[in-house]
């Protein structure tokens, strides 16, 4: 037995929430560079697409420049709601979709290191 293992979220084999659903909706924003606005466009309906198998929804706002992820009434997972908001961060910083997308699964993570503090101005 691998005590370590760890099972995905399946509603179909009994994972489920207490209630039946979540009790709140969630929702995550993230601003994008103007310059990746022509490539989130093209690839928007394949986020949309990956996100819709998990119930959860997102949005792509051009005249702001921000992509927002949210809970529906139907999504089960409830950790999936991070998943997705690291997903719009991943491709906020230009990571290619096909990459990004491996964020939703159970086994990759993500951690953003930002390196602005870590190095010496150049300016001295």
């Amino acid at each position: 037995i691998d005590h370590w293992k760890i099972d995905e979220w399946n509603p179909e084999s009994g994972d489920g929430l207490p209630g039946g659903q979540l009790l709140e909706e969630s929702s995550f924003a993230t601003l994008f560079p103007k310059y990746r606005e022509k490539y989130l466009r093209e690839v928007w309906p394949v986020v949309t697409r990956a996100l819709d198998k998990y119930k959860v929804g997102c949005e792509l706002n051009l005249i702001e420049g921000s992509m927002t992820v949210m809970t529906t009434r139907k999504t089960s997972d409830p950790y999936i709601i991070l998943k997705a908001r690291d997903l719009i961060k991943l491709l906020a910083r230009s990571i290619p979709v096909a990459q990004a997308l491996k964020i939703l699964n159970d086994d990759v993570n993500c951690d953003i290191i930002k390196i602005g503090g870590l190095v010496r101005n150049k300016d001295r």
